[in-house]
């Protein structure tokens, strides 16, 4: 709100622009003579000047004398307020050294337009833009003048041009001639998509073309679609004769897009997408080249044709256009179509692909040579056959079996199922590397160097070497040569190899008659229990350290010390909870153990040489002295004996 003082103040302000104001008092034969000789006398634009009439004045007529127009011109304080918040910088433009392009100007000059018509003269005119410069009353005249019209009111053509508001005013009166009128021809092309007029010019006394004019004209032509209005008022305003201006244009017909299918998946199965690691380093293992899909995934979506948009010509004859093809999505294995033929989806996991222009999802992915470098890693929802090796370094993960036609090297397998390798696994050194899982059984022809864990069965024709073997049910080594050298053999049945041990002496230790699994969690609780009891030790000895400072100096111990011992205090206790928490498993997983009726038993069809541990449940027996015929160990009232040997009772085919 205003005060009365905040009033003041402005009206002082005021005052003192207004005694700065410059202005000047001029005469002139007319309004427009006066305005221009203040414009002279100030320096300055007529768009920024305002001005008072002292004296209208009064033209000579009849013996009586003429009296001039007199004025007061001055600078418009808008325009003066404007100068003074214009910033130095805004003065001098700097901003514009800071822009990459130099900013067009929008600045354009007023025009007019003069028209004759049938009852009388007519005058538009156009405003200017930004600093553009306006139509004066001396142009209008002069426009006037060059169409033979001398006697138009001054008085309205001052106030045309000052409102400039683009409205059609009648001027003037004329000798109208209908013989002089312009005149029309039209001209339409393309295939009777473009009209075309071309005008001739109007002789004396002629009226000019109005829009409704040419309407009308293109009307009695059939001209009836795609009238450009703004085309014919700018005609009206600005006529262009004797060349062809465009006043009508037809629409194309606009063809139906073709129906798509959207995939969501790559379709070009040799594009690689290399995987970055969190480090932004790049895993050259990891080329993404197997695309995998969940059963209930959808794999592709497909684009309905679009109906076609008729043209129409500028008589308004109608060109039909051509509604979008449709097409059918190629359906491979293991997908079905749904929402109304929409949508392609997966009804079963595995790989999808593009196969002969139908979506397909193979449950088997099979890799026609090695895994290697081209391939890079494997990770597959279904099942994997490789027809050839499993390079040093690189991994194969399926859901499903995985099978190897040639040999594994230093590498990683997990599956779901079986693993079947028909050449044999050599795991190499280090413990990167080497790792063999499968949720079933593993069928090789050899194991050496490599970890190997199977959820029912070990299989190898030629034997075990120096490997880590877990079987949940059984390790058979079945053939001329197959043998358990070296190593740690695991099985919750039966071993049953041709021979058991090395002559060189490496430890080969076989244990039977537990769940491996139940075990390893078994030893895995032991070893956190051992952890969690060391810590507890630690922190009781820490407390019993202060006990012992409270005792000896009988007094009470310091802030920090207090806080301490609560701190320890604390820990004690968690550390307790966690014991007793880890004891309970272990009690658990024992109780689990005891229950197991599986006695399980230990195989030779050869020979056992000495140096050979084998333990059936909780039982372990050394072999001093080698076993040079087959033998079959077995527990019996806690006690490891020798009994008949015992073949495989299995059929060992491939399945």
């Amino acid at each position: 709100m205003i005060g009365l003082e905040d009033f003041r103040d402005r009206m002082k302000a005021e005052i003192e622009k207004t005694k700065q104001m410059k202005s000047v008092q001029v005469s002139g034969r007319n309004l427009d003579d006066a305005l221009r000789q203040a414009s002279l006398e100030l320096g300055l634009p007529l768009r920024v000047l305002e001005y008072e009439v002292l004296d209208r004045g009064r033209p000579g007529l009849l013996g009586i004398k003429n009296a001039p127009c007199r004025i007061i011109a001055y600078e418009s304080v808008a325009q003066q307020m404007e100068k003074e918040e214009t910033s130095l910088e805004e003065e001098l433009d700097l901003k514009s050294y800071e822009e990459e392009e130099v900013p067009h100007s929008t600045d354009t000059n007023g025009r007019l337009s003069v028209r004759l018509a049938s009852d009388g003269v007519w005058v538009k005119v156009f405003p200017a833009v930004g600093e553009g410069i306006p139509v004066s009353v001396g142009d209008v005249i002069g426009r006037l003048q060059e169409r033979g019209v001398l006697d138009a009111d001054k008085s309205i053509i001052s106030v045309i041009v000052q409102q400039a508001d683009m409205m059609w005013v009648k001027v003037a009166e004329y000798d109208y001639n209908p013989a002089n009128d312009a005149l029309l021809s039209l001209e339409v092309t393309d295939e009777n998509m473009k009209a075309y007029i071309k005008a001739q010019e109007p002789g004396p006394g002629g009226t000019d073309l109005t829009a409704d004019a040419i309407r009308g004209f293109l009307s009695n032509n059939t001209i009836v679609y795609g009238i450009l209005e703004e085309a014919l008022q700018e005609f009206e305003d600005f006529p262009e004769y004797n060349v062809p201006f465009l006043v009508a244009e037809g629409t194309e017909p606009v063809h139906g897009a073709d129906a798509k299918v959207l995939y969501n998946f790559e379709t070009e199965p040799d594009k690689v997408h290399i995987q970055e690691r969190e480090d932004g380093s790049v895993d050259f293992k990891e080329l993404n080249k197997f695309q995998n899909v969940v059963k209930g995934q959808p794999l592709a979506r497909k684009v309905s044709p679009e109906p076609g948009k008729d043209g129409r010509t500028v008589y308004g004859r109608y060109i039909p256009a051509k509604d979008g093809n449709d097409l059918e999505i190629g359906l491979g294995k293991n997908v079905t179509i749904s929402d109304n033929g929409a949508t392609v989806v997966a009804t079963a996991s595995g790989h999808v692909m593009l196969k002969n222009g139908k979506i397909t999802v193979d449950t088997v992915l099979t890799i026609p040579g090695n895994v290697d470098s081209k391939t890079g890693n494997v990770n597959a929802l279904g099942s994997v056959v490789i027809k050839g090796n499993v390079e040093d370094g690189f991994s194969v993960t399926a859901q499903g079996k995985i099978e190897v036609s040639g040999f594994v090297g230093k590498a990683n397998l997990n599956a779901g199922g079986d693993i079947i390798v028909s050449r044999g696994i050599n795991g190499g050194e280090g413990d990167e590397f080497g790792h063999i899982t499968a949720g079933k059984s593993i069928w090789s022809s050899f194991i050496q160097n490599a970890t190997a864990e199977a959820g029912e069965f070990v299989i190898v024709s030629a034997g075990i070497v120096n490997s880590d073997v877990v079987a949940q049910k059984k390790v058979l080594c079945k053939g001329k040569r197959a043998k358990i050298v070296g190593g740690h053999v695991r099985a919750a049945e039966e071993v049953n190899a041709v021979i058991l041990g090395s002559a060189g002496g490496s430890e080969t230790l076989v244990e039977v008659g537990f769940d491996p699994k139940a075990k390893e969690e078994m030893e895995a609780l032991n070893e956190r229990r051992k952890a969690i009891e060391a810590e507890r030790d630690n922190v009781d000895r820490n407390l019993q350290g202060l006990k012992r400072q409270v005792r000896m100096q009988r007094r009470r111990l310091s802030k920090e010390k207090e806080q301490l011992f609560e701190e320890l205090r604390i820990q004690h206790n968690e550390l307790h909870k966690k014991l007793q928490a880890v004891d309970e498993e272990i009690e658990k997983k024992q109780d689990y153990l005891d229950s197991l009726l599986v006695h399980g038993k230990v195989s030779a069809a050869k020979k056992v040489l000495a140096g050979v541990i084998l333990r059936i449940r909780d039982v372990e027996y050394v072999v001093k002295d080698p076993y040079e015929s087959p033998v079959t160990f077995i527990l019996e009232d806690d006690y490891i004996r020798t009994v008949k040997f015992q073949d495989i009772e299995e059929d060992l085919t491939r399945r």
